[in-house]
């Protein structure tokens, strides 16, 4: 394949250490492992260009291992899972080819690895050393093991040649969940039926004494002039005539009022009231008469949701008579994107990060921000360097049609801002005096002590909020993730810039802080800026009183945001850690968040908590974890501890799910004159109904038990398989690599466990997995119970309840496995050495039905082991191979007592 664009890759990512790319002995070369594994990912064509060859060659190699010729190629694969396409490559292919199989340059490359959310440290901050593969035809002794390979796999995986045929009408291909947020024309008004009883829900509630039923005599009265307001009405009556079958009419007044009041009016009004938090309202239900009054326009929304709800839980479009009174708790309640592209989100109009239909789902769950990831140079021109601003007028437009978008469904749009970006050597050249930290970090700081980096900075900020005027705000991260200051990534806060090192860390974070929150207040006077704490530790030297310091340095407009778990000791399996990073299966808020809010509310800034509320590493493969007992406790303990805001996710966890309305549910202090329904079983039973719904609670009440014997700590959060499950491939001789950062686990026992000894951390495993089955046998249970209307959404919260247990089954079973390896390769007495032998040959034959499950799984739900930062952590092909890795080693193991030099790949 000849190429125009440039491959040499930067310097800083050719690092090896001297480690060479494992081998594939599941197959009998290594040209075969490369088709295999990027087969219906990448066209044909582009696989032949890579082996130097004509395209009949690949098919032919693909038809000898029985995969389906041609292949479906999905181009999404290239868009929004390119992450995956590396990870399968890494240690098939050097850089040249590589950028041959993604048609990139060196440029583009290097940018991913860089930005795409810390990429170069989930593969492990090393590319192996890889030789150059090309096509060769196949020796009469390669093509025979290929015979075998393919009866031996087709005997143990049914249909392994042509999968997509057997797997029914239910099947669905990678990224179809994508279709879930497509906007379609809403369906025509339908009687629904219950699963109990066949009665049309449009008259469950008619007749019911105390009930207002709403009818096509109804009229909704706005306040005219907010095209938010108009979209509120307009989505509320729709859903209704969807819904129940009733169209109410609508009727816009100005702002005296003036307007004929009609005989049936549903009103909505606005009375600002400073001594409330947004979106606060109060709802009256009256014979003839509704009224919503609200603090500002977005509550408005929040009553009409509430209405809603209400309708649901009459079984109809009825309302109880009565005055309820919700006051916000929490007026900031923002997420991420399920599928958002990280790296650069704004760049293609195609890879819409919000579509209307994802903000709708979030809407109703009560989320009113979003965030996007940026970095400045890309959003505004830079003159010192304006290659690195092309394209920022096309990202700018795109940031404002998602702005005016979002607006309508009552969303407010947030930048996650960590800034000033570290320049490559080169930069400095020309501008020595404004490099700073340099030590041990892949590109030196810009110096944010020097005047004219904190001018770029306010200006460049400034320039955003008047290119994007309705930019709700931003969150900032000044330590840890990029380098962004002399201190952002010094090891134990020691820099060698000559400014700096004259200074503490806390004065140059609180400062980076000060200078944003200056330029986007300049051009926005009530710009949201919220200071995440996230960094702002020991190993960065900071001292336990440097917190407070830095809060006292900061403007009182902005906002402090800490993690709320972080620091919380845990004991698990009688060892003491903390909380690191963020968790589930440790329920905040800790001290250290605590106390930092205090002093941030005593200085008069208002306080927020980042919280993960739907998955955590501890397994982000699934859209969430159905822990509904620990994600309530959690948001019940911050209702009184003086947070007014949440951040609900980092790049995981922003699927719109049942966590998500069971946290919704604490959002508001609700007083109503009629009695008020616990929120878990609210939720469930408008869902699935009162019979169903006390099953599922019983089920959940099993995940959390069993869920909070996660063996916590930093390392096992990222280095563990259980992100990855049963696609992780076992070794029979050690790979000498450790695991990486939510990239490679590879057979790195050490790393995943931690401070675990391991025959407590697999203790841990077996527990959690232990009491997950019983979870979901009580779950099973609630199937024949579901109200017809929640039966999609009860096999959602089924799906992703398995897909758990196979990830945390699998980590199980890949401990004992590198335990029962180790042991047996160490092993003198020949006794010992068989009974490790029987012990591996039984895990393999588990984590064989565990890759068929969790391939069957995935197959019926492409949101199995998708997450937005490191897209697809597993294809088909991925588990498919698992059971290739897996019939090797059995074949080994049933030939050999000691390690054998595997089959190993040749080019």
């Amino acid at each position: 394949m000849s190429s125009v664009y440039e491959k040499r890759m930067p310097e800083q990512f050719q690092e090896s250490k001297g480690m060479t790319a494992l081998e594939f002995p599941h197959f009998p070369t290594r040209m075969q492992a490369f088709v295999w594994r990027n087969w219906g990912l990448v066209p044909v064509e582009r696989l032949a260009g890579v082996l130097r060859t004509e395209p009949v060659h690949v098919l032919e190699l693909a038809r000898g291992m029985g995969l389906p010729v041609p292949p479906d190629v999905d181009p999404l694969w290239l868009q929004r899972g390119y992450i995956t396409i590396i990870r399968a490559n890494w240690h098939l292919l050097p850089y040249e080819q590589m950028m041959d199989l993604l048609e990139w340059d060196a440029g583009k490359l290097a940018f991913t690895l860089k930005e795409d959310d810390f990429l170069w440290s989930k593969v492990g901050r090393l590319k192996p050393q890889t030789p150059v593969l090309r096509y060769r035809a196949l020796t009469k002794e390669e093509a025979a093991q290929t015979v075998r390979m393919r009866e031996r796999f087709a005997a143990c995986f049914d249909s392994a040649g042509h999968p997509d045929k057997e797997r029914g009408p239910a099947a669905e291909k990678p990224f179809d969940f994508l279709q879930r947020f497509d906007r379609r024309p809403p369906s025509p008004p339908q009687e629904r039926k219950t699963a109990v009883d066949g009665r049309s829900l449009k008259s469950a509630s008619a007749g019911k004494e105390g009930l207002v039923e709403l009818s096509s005599a109804w009229t909704l009265v706005y306040p005219d002039g907010s095209k938010p307001v108009r979209s509120f009405v307009r989505r509320f009556a729709d859903k209704l005539e969807r819904q129940w079958g009733v169209r109410i009419g609508t009727a816009a007044v100005d702002e005296q009022g003036n307007s004929s009041q009609p005989e049936f009016a549903l009103t909505l009004q606005i009375g600002p009231d400073d001594a409330l938090l947004a979106e606060s309202h109060e709802l009256e239900v009256a014979p003839g008469r509704i009224g919503i009054r609200s603090v500002d326009e977005p509550g408005l929304l929040r009553g009409l949701q509430w209405l809603t709800q209400e309708m649901e839980r009459q079984g109809g479009p009825g309302l109880p008579v009565g005055k309820t009174i919700r006051r916000t708790k929490f007026d900031l309640r923002y997420i991420y994107s399920y599928f958002a592209v990280y790296g650069d989100p704004l760049m293609d109009e195609k890879l819409d990060p919000y579509p209307d239909g994802m903000l709708e789902s979030l809407s109703e769950r009560g989320v009113n921000g979003i965030w996007l990831h940026c970095v400045l140079f890309h959003m505004i021109p830079w003159k010192e360097a304006p290659e690195l601003s092309d394209g920022w007028e096309r990202r700018i437009a795109g940031l404002n049609r998602l702005i005016e978008r979002a607006a309508d469904f009552g969303i407010g749009v947030f930048l996650y801002f960590n800034e000033p970006r570290a320049m490559p050597p080169s930069f400095y050249e020309t501008r020595p005096e404004w490099k700073g930290h340099s030590l041990n970090v892949l590109y030196p700081a810009l110096c944010t002590s020097h005047p004219d980096v904190q001018r770029f900075l306010r200006e460049s900020t400034a320039r955003l909020f008047r290119e994007a005027p309705g930019l709700t705000g931003l969150f900032t991260i000044t330590m840890s993730e990029n380098v962004t200051n002399c201190y952002s990534r010094a090891a134990g806060g020691v820099t060698d810039c000559p400014r700096c090192s004259a200074r503490r860390p806390y004065e140059v974070a609180a400062e980076v802080n000060r200078i944003i929150g200056e330029g986007a207040r300049s051009a926005k006077p009530d710009a949201r800026i919220i200071a995440w704490t996230w960094g702002w530790s020991a190993g960065l030297g900071w001292k336990e009183e440097d917190t407070a310091l830095a809060i006292g340095q900061m403007p009182e407009r902005m906002s402090l945001m800490c993690t709320s778990e972080t620091g919380i000791p845990t004991q698990v399996a009688d060892v003491s850690a903390r909380v690191a990073d963020y968790s589930m299966s440790v329920v905040g808020p800790g001290e250290l968040a605590l106390q930092s809010w205090t002093a941030a509310l005593e200085r008069g800034m208002s306080a927020m908590a980042k919280v993960q509320l739907n998955n955590t590493w501890e397994c982000s493969a699934v859209p969430f974890l159905p822990v509904f007992d620990l994600v309530e406790e959690h948001v019940d303990n911050l209702r009184h501890s003086g947070v007014t805001g949440l951040m609900l996710s980092w790049t995981l966890g922003g699927y719109p799910s049942l966590n998500l309305d069971m946290a919704a549910g604490y959002y508001w202090e609700t007083m109503s004159d009629t009695p008020t329904i616990p929120v878990k079983q609210d939720v469930l039973g408008r869902k699935f109904g009162e019979r169903a719904a006390t099953i599922i609670a019983e089920a959940s009440t099993a995940f959390s038990e069993a869920f909070r014997q996660f063996p916590f700590h930093l390392r096992v959060l990222y280095r563990a398989p259980q992100n990855f499950g049963p696609a992780n491939r076992l070794h029979l001789e050690p790979t000498g690599y450790e695991s990486t950062m939510i990239g490679f686990p590879y057979d790195d026992l050490a790393g995943w466990r931690a401070a675990y000894p391991a025959d407590a951390f697999r203790e841990q495993f077996g527990k959690l997995t232990e009491g997950w089955q019983y979870g979901l046998q009580r779950l099973s249970e609630a199937g024949p119970h579901i109200a017809a209307e929640g039966e999609e959404e009860y096999r959602d919260l089924v799906n992703a309840a398995e897909g758990a247990y196979y990830h945390f089954r699998s980590t199980y079973m890949q401990t004992l496995f590198v335990m029962s390896r180790d042991a047996w390769i160490a092993a003198v007495d020949p006794d010992e050495r068989e009974a490790e032998r029987r012990k591996m040959l039984a895990v393999i034959e588990e984590e064989i039905r565990l890759a068929r499950s969790l391939y069957d799984l995935a197959a019926t739900d492409s949101r199995i082991g998708y997450e937005a930062s490191n897209h697809y952590y597993y294809t088909a092909q991925d588990l498919r191979e698992k059971v290739l890795n897996c019939l090797d080693l059995k074949e080994r193991l049933e030939s050999a007592e000691k390690p054998l030099p595997g089959l190993h790949g040749r080019a």
